[in-house]
């Protein structure tokens, strides 16, 4: 259940209406802010997604752009029969750089084509850092929170940032390009 910030004495005192108002008033408020977070930090997810591949796969863009790239993408894959492109989606849209890596790499490997950097590496958000990696789910509620009074001001200006920070150093995980764009080319 979520918390109420508000107390039965506040509801007493000033009504449902007035709360009620304040609370709108609040959403009003923040909700660009936190509009601009979200686009913030699915640019930076984005951003390190491609970071990795740029370093396991420099030629990617080219790839990306070749019509027989496309073609294999409209096949279904042999293993769980879906079309490949809605998998590699799922994998953009969770920013699961090693998922997307392998569909690269198949590609490639059907095509004959060497993929060059074929040591594995772990995705950026595997990689240990000593910092704090974030999911969706944590910087929802980070917002939450923020919204319902439990940081303050510089708090939140610091984990915000932290979180911008997260999104370049790969420390994100699951969250993928913002809705309703295309993933790539």
């Amino acid at each position: 259940m979520a918390d109420n910030w508000l107390t039965q004495d506040d509801v007493q005192n000033y009504g449902h209406d007035v709360l009620d108002l304040a609370q709108r008033a609040a959403m009003h408020a923040v909700t660009p802010h936190l509009r601009r977070l979200d686009t913030q930090l699915a640019a930076e997810q984005r951003r390190g997604l491609e970071r990795s591949l740029d370093a396991q796969i420099p030629d990617w863009r080219q790839i990306d752009n070749d019509p027989r790239w496309r073609q294999w993408l409209l096949f279904s894959d042999s293993y769980n029969n879906r079309p490949r492109q809605s998998l590699l989606n799922d994998a953009i849209a969770k920013g699961d750089a090693g998922r997307v890596l392998a569909f690269f790499r198949s590609y490639l490997a059907e095509a004959g084509q060497p993929a060059q950097g074929q040591q594995p590496q772990q995705a950026p958000s595997a990689m240990p850092t000593g910092r704090r990696v974030y999911s969706r789910q944590d910087i929802t509620r980070a917002s939450d929170d923020y919204r319902r009074g439990r940081y303050t001001e510089e708090q939140y200006r610091r984990l915000s940032e932290d979180i911008v920070a997260a999104g370049r150093e790969g420390r994100i995980v699951g969250i993928g390009p913002p809705k309703g764009k295309a993933p790539y080319g």
